[in-house]
C-alpha cells in the first residue's frame, strides 16, 4: 500500500516537469505578442442629420417710406426724432415755399429782348390769320357761286387753322416771355406742412435742422415695424440648393434663436470682396420670422446670423464623422468586435457638423475607432483609452 502513494507521486511529479516547458513557452509567447492598442471607441446610434448654411445678413422693415420736400423752399425745424412712433396724417416737418431771386441787369435785357420778339411773332401771326381768314371768306363766296372746287374751300380753310394756331403759339411764347420780367415775390409764403403717408416709426431724419431743400430732398424716413424680415446674402453656389418654404433660424441677434423660413431669393448676384480679398458671388436670400411680434424687438438694418436648412433626415442611424474615412471611393470604419478591429465597408448619406448618416454597414449600439490611425489595422487587438473611458 505504501507503494501507490509513491507512484503517485512520481506520476505528479513527471506531469510537472512534461508541463513546465509548455507554461515556460506560454509565458514567453505571451511575453513576445504585440499588446493591446489604446483608441477611442465611439457608439453607433440614431439620430437626426441636417445640412445647414450659415452666413450673415440684415434685418429690415419690408415697407419703408421716404417722406421728401413737395417744393423747394426753407426747411423749418422737424418735429420728430429717430424712434418717435407717428400716425398717419401727424404733421412731421413744417416749411416755406422759396421766393423768386432777383434778375441780374444781363439777364433783364435778355428777357426784356425775348418779349420784345415774342410781340413781334405775334404781331406777324395776327396778320397771317387776318389774311387767312378773309382768303377763307373769299373762297366761300365763290364756292357758293360754283366757281370754285371744293377742294379750294378746304384747302383754304386748312390754311385759316394753321394760321389761328400760329397765332396762338405766338402769344403763349409772349406769355411765357413776359413771365420772366416779373418782380421778384419776396412777401411771406404760406407754411407748408408735411405729414406722415402712413403709421410708423421714425427711422432716420436727414434734415434735422433748418435749411434750404430743393423739391424731393428727404426729409423723413419712416418704417412699418410691424413687418420685419431678414435679408442674408449667401454666396451663389449655396443659394441655389435653397429654396422657398426651407426651415430657417435667426441667431445672434442678442437672444434665443428665432425660427424663420425662406422667403425667395433674388435672381441677381453681385460681386464682392470678402476679408481676404477674394472674389465672391453673393445673392440676396429674404427670410420671414415665423413670429413677427418677437421679430419687432430687432428693428431696422440690425446685423444677424441666418442659418438655412437645405436637407435633414430625422431619426436614421449616423455615425461620427470622426469614424469614417476614405480608402479609393469607398467609405470605411473600423468596427470594434470581441476587442479587435474589423475594418468594414459603409454605405453613407448626408453630413452635419458632427454626423453622417449611415445606410448600410453599421448598426444601432455597435462600436467603431474615432480617428484611427495609421496603427490601427484589420485584426490587431484594441482597448479603450482611459482618458475616454473615464469621461
Amino acid at each position: 500500500m505504501a507503494s501507490e502513494p509513491m507512484n503517485q507521486r512520481q506520476r505528479r511529479v513527471r506531469w510537472i516537469w512534461a508541463g513546465a516547458p509548455v507554461v515556460v513557452l506560454a509565458v514567453v509567447l505571451w511575453a513576445l505578442a504585440p499588446g493591446a492598442t489604446e483608441a477611442d471607441f465611439a457608439t453607433i446610434d440614431t439620430g437626426e442629420v441636417r445640412v445647414d448654411l450659415v452666413d450673415e445678413g440684415r434685418t429690415r422693415m419690408h415697407d419703408v417710406y421716404v417722406i421728401s420736400a413737395p417744393v423747394s423752399g426753407r426747411v423749418l425745424r422737424v418735429e420728430v426724432e429717430p424712434g418717435d412712433s407717428v400716425t398717419k396724417g401727424a404733421v412731421v416737418a413744417r416749411m416755406t415755399q422759396a421766393a423768386a431771386g432777383f434778375l441780374d441787369t444781363r439777364t433783364d435785357l435778355q428777357a426784356r429782348a425775348s418779349v420784345d420778339a415774342a410781340s413781334a411773332q405775334l404781331r406777324a401771326a395776327e396778320a397771317e390769320f387776318a389774311l387767312a381768314t378773309r382768303d377763307d371768306e373769299r373762297t366761300r363766296s365763290l364756292a357758293q357761286q360754283k366757281l370754285v372746287s371744293a377742294a379750294a374751300v378746304d384747302a383754304s380753310q386748312a390754311r385759316m387753322n394753321a394760321a389761328r394756331a400760329t397765332r396762338d403759339a405766338a402769344a403763349a411764347e409772349l406769355a411765357r416771355a413776359r413771365s420772366a420780367l416779373q418782380p421778384a415775390d419776396r412777401t411771406a409764403k404760406g407754411e407748408i406742412t408735411v405729414r406722415a403717408p402712413v403709421s410708423g416709426d421714425v427711422l432716420r431724419v436727414p434734415q434735422k435742422s433748418e435749411s434750404v431743400v430743393t423739391v424731393g430732398a428727404p426729409i423723413v424716413e419712416l418704417g412699418d415695424p410691424s413687418h420685419v424680415e431678414v435679408v442674408a446674402e449667401f454666396l451663389s453656389q449655396d443659394a441655389v440648393r435653397m429654396q422657398p418654404g426651407q426651415a430657417a433660424t435667426i441667431e445672434n441677434w442678442g437672444g434665443a434663436p428665432l425660427a424663420a423660413t425662406v422667403d425667395r431669393i433674388e435672381p441677381v448676384a453681385r460681386t464682392k470682396i470678402s476679408a481676404l480679398g477674394v472674389e465672391e458671388q453673393r445673392t440676396n436670400v429674404i427670410l420671414q420670422f415665423k413670429d413677427r411680434e418677437v421679430a419687432k424687438r430687432l428693428g431696422h438694418d440690425y446685423r444677424v446670423d441666418a442659418r438655412v436648412v437645405v436637407d435633414a433626415s430625422v431619426d436614421v442611424v449616423r455615425a461620427p464623422l470622426g469614424a469614417l474615412f476614405r480608402r479609393g471611393q469607398q467609405w470605411s470604419v473600423y468596427q470594434v468586435v470581441a476587442g479587435r478591429a474589423v475594418l468594414k465597408d459603409v454605405d453613407v448619406g448626408i453630413a452635419d457638423s458632427g454626423f453622417r448618416v449611415v445606410k448600410q454597414g453599421l448598426a444601432a449600439g455597435d462600436v467603431v475607432v474615432l480617428f484611427p490611425g495609421s496603427a490601427i489595422e484589420d485584426g490587431i487587438r484594441l482597448r479603450q483609452r482611459e482618458s475616454a473611458a473615464g469621461k
